[in-house]
């Protein structure tokens, strides 16, 4: 269902899964204060197009407002959906808590000028005051902060990168999958030769989990969706044997957030606590990822959908 102006042609395609507008709405006025916003267009999914109802007026000036009726659960088929249905030669796998700076898009169809499949935004922390957040940031985030120089990197993260559209459309059957939680690279890009690149001066801020409950859970579910993901297709014995090397998850989880952490120790003083939030963040991501191996994933994209919606409820 297309909603917006036909008049221009989008250069940029940003997808998001909502449940109702409000849950976009502070994403949709950031895309529409973009220096380029006439070539931008915005692919919603959402289980039932009446509950999201834009208000007059403020999706006039994007070119594009496309709304796709499809369940959000599993979230690789309805990102797949999506990337079908937009018409941007440049796709953008975005989320309701990430806000782009207003040069964005201009930035990211500026470095798509190059061979790049696709290209990291400079990512910053929207809620910097604790050292939860800062914990779940660095650990998600860390390869690809705004501090970081631009450049080629070895691979975009899962959300908030930017791709070619052929490249995407081209993964076929293989596009759901990597585009779930846990899908991780496809590695037909893997031994295919494909670049990719850093562009810091694209801006988002992302925000996040907060609220020590809810921190836990999501370290917790992101661990295990991940273990369950990665050995849907292993044998028995394959599973166990990872299972049992999960005691070493921790260690490797903070190391490789330790690089991110320095990073980040250049601009600012990161809170009192951050170094034991990522330790502890570490644990519990391995917890989950040993569950994942031996009891798969049970509830954990349905847990994570809940704060994929409506992260900004726990900052």
């Amino acid at each position: 269902m297309n909603l917006g102006d036909v008049d221009s042609t989008p250069r940029l395609s940003m997808i998001v899964l909502t449940d109702d507008f409000g849950t976009i709405r502070r994403l949709v006025e950031h895309l529409g204060a973009q220096t380029i916003v006439r070539g931008v267009e915005l692919v919603v999914v959402c289980p039932s197009a009446k509950d999201v109802q834009f208000p007059a007026g403020l999706t006039d000036a994007l070119a594009r407002v496309t709304v796709v009726e499809f369940p959000l659960l599993p979230m690789g088929a309805a990102r797949a959906t999506a990337v079908r249905a937009a018409t941007g030669p440049i796709i953008v796998l975005g989320e309701t808590h990430a806000f782009p700076s207003p040069d964005w898009a201009e930035q990211l169809i500026r470095a798509h000028g190059g061979p790049w499949e696709a290209v990291s935004p400079g990512m910053e922390n929207g809620n910097p005051e604790s050292a939860l957040s800062w914990s779940g940031f660095l650990m998600d985030y860390g390869r690809w902060l705004a501090e970081r120089p631009s450049g080629e990197i070895a691979e975009p993260p899962s959300y908030n990168a930017s791709w070619r559209r052929e490249a995407l459309i081209g993964l076929q059957d293989r596009l759901e999958l990597m585009l779930a939680p846990g899908g991780g690279m496809d590695e037909g890009f893997l031994v295919g030769g494909a670049v990719f690149q850093h562009e810091s001066h694209a801006r988002v801020a992302h925000l996040n989990i907060a609220r020590l409950g809810a921190w836990a859970a999501e370290r917790y579910w992101a661990g295990r969706v991940v273990g369950a993901r990665r050995c849907r297709e292993w044998s028995l014995v394959r599973r166990l044997v990872y299972f049992g090397g999960s005691v070493l998850v921790p260690l490797i989880r903070f190391v490789q957030t330790r690089a991110a952490i320095v990073h980040a120790r250049r601009r600012r003083d990161l809170p009192t606590g951050t170094l034991a939030a990522v330790a502890g963040g570490s644990l519990l991501w391995a917890f989950g990822e040993a569950l994942g191996y031996l009891a798969g994933e049970g509830q954990s994209e349905a847990r994570m959908l809940e704060y994929e919606l409506h992260k900004e409820r726990y900052t």
